[in-house]
């Protein structure tokens, strides 16, 4: 459905380098990446804002790179909605199919029909000053939706939400996709909002996609530490390859086989990817599930919303974050304090071997 093609620009001090990627009909596709890297811009590429020096732009199986933003068949949705202050709902959602010159009975049963779908029905007549942020946000949706884009464009769209909202609006895009079948490619520093709404990810940092592919492969495999950085990860533990073959770390020896995709031959430089819920307080499990276990001390504990953050530390230096939900503390029913020894253990499943960066 979209195509990009070793897309390159040059914005002042800005660039993009050689951006290629491919939307699937139908699928959800969210760039993760933090504020400045490029995410908008690229957008706004796609759209036909920006003029490219180099590569292709392929919508719908048809060459867009010259086509101006009125001829790609695209429906965008802007952070700040840019809807027309002076104009209703009715004809904000309407304004796309008036520039079309759809007529005037077809552009009305459109409006409602859209309206309707994303329960804005009854706000028809009022004006955007007079909307509350989730409404103005479902106003955007269906002046971009009434168009029935080929693709819809995203710009961080719950970033101005309050919370309940955002996440009430989170669900919302999910059942918009899933009833509507259209494909979106949607930017956002968000992870939670990443990993909640894409089935195709991409990761952006400075103008660059550093890696892609489905949200889980990603996060279990990212190609470096700035990827799992970007994707929420905290905990690595530096390794070096032992007289034997066998990975060492400050903690001792982990059992786990190096990646086959990156050379050892460096005895140095290499580290461990631990996300939170691969470190497990009281193991259980059988032996043979875990890359390590050992005795760590409590550094520091942080009650946060539904869940128990612990840090840890061990004798060498090595610290680790994990959390526990309200209900696996229930089910342990320890105490935590400050200083407390605890058995640890890193599932074997979700650690990562990445190389030096």
């Amino acid at each position: 459905m979209l195509r990009l093609q070793d897309i390159r620009l040059t914005l002042g001090d800005f660039r993009l380098h050689n951006i290629s990627l491919h939307t699937k009909p139908g699928e959800y596709m969210v760039l993760l990446g933090p504020t400045g890297t490029g995410k908008t811009v690229l957008l706004e590429t796609i759209a036909g804002m920006h003029q490219i020096e180099n590569g292709r732009i392929f919508i719908h199986g048809k060459d867009a790179t010259c086509l101006p933003p009125e001829k790609r068949n695209l429906g965008v949705v802007y952070q700040d909605y840019a809807l027309f202050p002076h104009l209703t709902v009715r004809k904000n959602i309407a304004f796309g199919l008036e520039l079309r010159g759809e007529p005037r009975p077809k552009a009305k049963e459109a409006v409602e029909k859209v309206a309707n779908f994303l329960d804005i029905g009854q706000i028809l007549d009022r004006r955007p000053v007079n909307l509350s942020g989730g409404e103005r946000q479902r106003v955007a949706l269906a002046r971009a939706l009434v168009l029935e884009p080929y693709v819809l464009l995203l710009d961080e769209p719950l970033s101005a939400l309050d919370r309940s909202t955002r996440d009430r609006l989170r669900r919302e895009l999910k059942r918009i996709h899933k009833e509507l079948g259209v494909t979106i490619v949607h930017i956002t520093h968000d992870l939670t909002e990443a990993f909640f709404l894409a089935d195709h990810l991409a990761v952006m940092k400075d103008g660059n996609i550093l890696q892609e592919g489905r949200p889980q492969d990603v996060l279990k495999r990212p190609r470096n530490r700035v990827v799992a950085e970007l994707l929420g990860i905290e905990n690595f533990i530096p390794l070096t390859m032992g007289t034997t073959g066998g990975l060492l770390s400050p903690v001792g020896p982990i059992e786990i086989p190096p990646a086959p995709v990156y050379s050892m031959e460096s005895p140095k430089g290499f580290y461990l990817t631990v996300p939170g819920w691969c470190v497990e307080v009281f193991p259980q499990k059988g032996k043979n599930q875990y890359a390590w276990t050992g005795e760590m001390k409590i550094l520091a504990v942080n009650f946060m919303d539904g869940h128990l953050e612990l840090e840890l530390g061990h004798s060498s230096g090595q610290r680790l974050r994990t959390s526990l939900s309200k209900r696996e503390m229930e089910a342990l029913a320890v105490s935590f304090e400050i200083g407390e020894s605890l058995s640890v253990a890193l599932l074997r499943e979700g650690v990562h071997v990445i190389p030096p960066s």
